[in-house]
């Protein structure tokens, strides 16, 4: 018989699931197994012979028993051997079923990989988990993996005892039962002790090399070939099994618990949240027990129906009628606001029921616990557990529910993450990039499209509309921009075209040619031309006549009179740049206006921000040769609709006092400037509130109605507003012009002028004006007021000020 050293082999472990793919052709356990109590009377043999404790006496009373039954030291084949000599029986278990843990033990003594017992404690026989009838059903393994599990088994051990090669198949058996009383599942682990049972070869033993039992083993799933390597009929095992039962129910609904939340399915669904349910019912052994889930969105959003997506809650229900002002004083609100975890023992004795107390007792629950679900220290939502007897959870229940709170934690954050990803999915292809502010719409507007596509209804979104809100607008333009960039662009003409001329000038000293006379000419003429007037075209016509007659001479010139060179070296150097002209006073012109844009963009972005504190309200700004803004603020902007006027007039004062203090900035920032370019600034007031609409094909918002076209009409057109009678601008450099219709909102602005006064934003004289009228608007009026400039003013928001606050101080009632 081949021997082989541990060590020639990998210890391998083998972990057997119901997905693996087995390759077993028997249809039944194909080694033979005899039934023998010959190794317990051995054991009992040797502890008399090696054990000083042992009582020695009782082991020969033992030994005189077996000489009379003689047939208990034969192989056995009826249980009625075991029946009939059942004392003798109970003598030789006494060591392995100890008196003490007889009525507690769930214990069997069973023939080798079988699952009938022959001796057995009361308890597992009460259980029946070893009816040999229906141990298949119980184990939850069909038959064909349960014969390849016990196969693999028997060879483990053969490899051990022939081949010295540990080979471990390590996957636990799990018995599941349902409890008679409660009717709830539990669940039992296996362990199989093999002390009394030993393998026995028969006949001459097959040599193995140790790479053949490599092989074996690393195509362990197919025993097929491990019975032609090592066929069945050699062997033979004997003896009796001892089978231990852990009841391990909670590990494994924590596990099953583990696996079902890990689903996406295991909160959104009925039979997913039925599932869990039951799971509970396992973990606290109780098959009354109600389960409830939901999420936490934020306060503000609390009433709001896509909030409300992941509620299967007792009462938090996706059609339930809770607001958020029920919650106070309710047992709801230490949990949603503050992360507690409540246990109400009896409801009905709870002092002051506010009305979701009262909601519970109308379902008959008495009794519950409401713990908070946890994500990144952030409460994602709650779960609840309640019970229609007093008492049923108590304190000591919330021990049990915090093994499990983690993995519901991961299942609703999960949810929500998807909740959240099929809502940007919609937002990002129906909309766009949207402002904060009212991102709750938009986020509604996803859900209730998902919902019609779940009823598999017509999927198109719907409108997204903002009625009654009140608009502000503002406008922050560089003065007299078109007429600068022509002033550039005529310099830089201009420039070229000396630099040309300088060429030519150049090489008439060494070539007499009449032509060049005509290109000076030419230039001369379109200097003269450009001076007076720089025409539609008139750039494109000068930049073509440099390049196609004047630059394209420039390597014959070199050739012929080197002296040209450094002309034509000058004039390359000028228009060494991705636009190939000279692009000095241009880019004079262009840095300026950005630095100009740069600065009003960022302080009012930082102020915008700021002043979301006043009030929130959406905002939205465009890059012209200058800076439009607009602000929209009203109640249905808002999810909890929460709006007074006097947050429109602080709107008010505060744009008020940011248009001046933009104003001083750019004051300041012109001594800087390349090209000192000034802007002029605009306020547009609109008491009517009007409607937004978003479109969809601009992917923008717009006024929504005939009666508010009028406001974008008169927004468009005031850029070129002239006092009546005189023809002047409007917008004025160092002024602000505010635009009114109505004289109650002159008689408003007059305040906050009063109040911009005192804090020394505004010199003392208001001009009060009349607009000429525009194409289709009539009787617009207008104030305006001059900036002050000096830098001693009562406020300095550079130095720590905010404009919010100086305007939340003002009395504006």
């Amino acid at each position: 018989m081949a021997k082989h050293h541990q060590s020639s082999f990998h210890e391998s472990v083998v972990s057997i699931t119901n997905n693996d793919v087995v390759f077993l052709s028997v249809d039944a356990f194909p080694f033979k197994t005899t039934l023998s109590l010959s190794t317990l009377v051995s054991y009992w043999e040797n502890k008399a012979a090696t054990d000083p404790a042992c009582n020695v006496a009782r082991v020969r009373e033992l030994s005189n028993l077996l000489r009379q039954k003689p047939e208990l030291l034969q192989p056995i084949q009826d249980l009625k051997v075991i029946e009939d000599n059942i004392d003798t029986v109970d003598i030789l278990m006494e060591d392995i079923f100890p008196g003490a843990l007889w009525e507690n033990d769930l214990r069997a003594a069973v023939l080798p990989f079988h699952f009938e017992s022959f001796y057995a404690t009361p308890r597992l026989d009460e259980l029946k988990l070893l009816d040999g009838s229906s141990y298949a059903s119980t184990l939850n393994l069909d038959q064909n993996t349960l014969l390849f599990r016990l196969t693999l088994s028997a060879y483990t051990l053969i490899l051990e005892k022939f081949y010295n090669a540990n080979f471990l198949v390590d996957e636990p058996l799990i018995f599941t039962l349902h409890d008679k009383f409660t009717d709830l599942e539990r669940h039992y682990k296996l362990n199989i002790n093999l002390k009394f049972m030993e393998v026995k070869a028969l006949g001459e033993l097959k040599k193995l090399s140790a790479q053949e039992i490599n092989y074996l083993i690393n195509r362990y799933n197919d025993l097929d070939l491990w019975m032609r390597k090592l066929p069945p009929e050699n062997f033979e095992f004997t003896g009796f099994a001892i089978y231990d039962f852990t009841d391990v129910t909670n590990e494994e609904t924590i596990s099953s618990l583990r696996l079902n939340l890990l689903d996406r399915d295991a909160v959104g669904t009925e039979a997913g949240f039925l599932n869990l349910q039951q799971k509970l019912r396992v973990l606290f052994g109780l098959p009354g027990l109600r389960l409830g889930l939901a999420s936490c969105p934020a306060l503000h959003e609390f009433d709001i129906a896509y909030a409300r997506k992941i509620w299967n809650g007792l009462i938090l229900t996706q059609d339930c009628d809770l607001k958020l002002s029920d919650l106070s004083d309710s047992i709801y609100e230490p949990v949603i606001k503050k992360g507690h975890t409540i246990v109400v023992e009896d409801l009905q004795v709870f002092p002051n029921p506010t009305k979701i107390e009262k909601q519970l007792l109308e379902l008959g629950i008495r009794n519950l616990i409401i713990a908070p679900l946890l994500y990144e220290n952030k409460i994602i939502g709650l779960v609840e557990l309640a019970s229609l007897i007093p008492g049923e959870l108590n304190a000591l229940s919330i021990i049990r529910l915090k093994e499990v709170l983690p993995l519901f934690a991961l299942s609703m954050n999960r949810g929500l993450e998807e909740l959240r990803s099929s809502i940007q999915s919609i937002i990002k292809e129906k909309y766009t990039a949207i402002h904060p502010i009212v991102e709750w719409r938009f986020t509604q507007a996803a859900i209730n499209l998902l919902e019609k596509m779940e009823r598999n209804a017509s999927p198109e979104i719907e409108p997204i509309i903002f009625k009654n809100i009140y608009p502000l607008y503002g406008s922050s333009d560089i003065r007299s921009s078109a007429t600068e960039r022509n002033k550039a662009i005529q310099g830089d003409l201009l420039e070229q075209l000396v630099l040309a001329k300088e060429v030519i000038l150049t090489a008439k000293d060494n070539l007499s040619l009449t032509i060049l006379d005509e290109l000076i000419f030419k230039m001369d003429k379109f200097s003269q031309s450009i001076v007076q007037e720089l025409g539609t075209g008139d750039e494109g016509i000068v930049l073509d006549f440099l390049r196609n007659e004047i630059e394209s001479l420039f390597d014959h010139f070199i050739s012929r009179n080197p002296a040209t060179a450094p002309a034509i070296q000058a004039y390359r150097a000028a228009i060494q740049n991705p636009y190939r002209v000279v692009y000095n006073k241009r880019r004079a012109y262009e840095e300026s206006l950005i630095a100009i844009n740069e600065t009003i963009s960022s302080f009012l972005e930082r102020e915008e921000e700021k002043a979301q504190r006043i009030f929130p309200h959406y905002f939205e700004k465009y890059k012209t040769d200058g800076l439009e803004y607009n602000i929209y603020i009203g109640a249905s902007l808002l999810s909890n609709g929460d709006f007074q006027l006097l947050y429109l007039k602080n709107m008010r004062l505060w744009q008020l006092m940011l248009t001046c203090e933009i104003a001083r900035r750019i004051h300041k920032l012109r001594p800087n400037l390349k090209l000192p370019l000034e802007i002029t600034q605009l306020i547009l007031v609109h008491s009517d509130p009007i409607s937004i609409r978003f479109r969809s094909d601009e992917k923008k918002f717009d006024v929504d109605g005939a009666n508010n076209i009028r406001y974008e009409i008169i927004k468009k057109r005031l850029e070129k507003a002239t006092l009546r009678g005189s023809g002047e601008r409007l917008t004025q450099p160092d002024k602000i012009a505010i635009v009114f219709s109505q004289h109650k909102e002159a008689q408003e602005y007059e305040r906050y002028i009063e109040f911009l006064q005192s804090e020394g934003y505004v010199n003392d004289t208001i001009e009060f004006l009349e607009l000429e009228d525009l194409q289709g608007v009539q009787g617009l009026q207008a104030m305006r007021v001059s900036v002050n400039y000096n830098d001693k003013l009562r406020h300095n928001i550079d130095s720590g000020d905010e404009l919010l606050s100086i305007a939340q101080s003002a009395s504006l009632n």
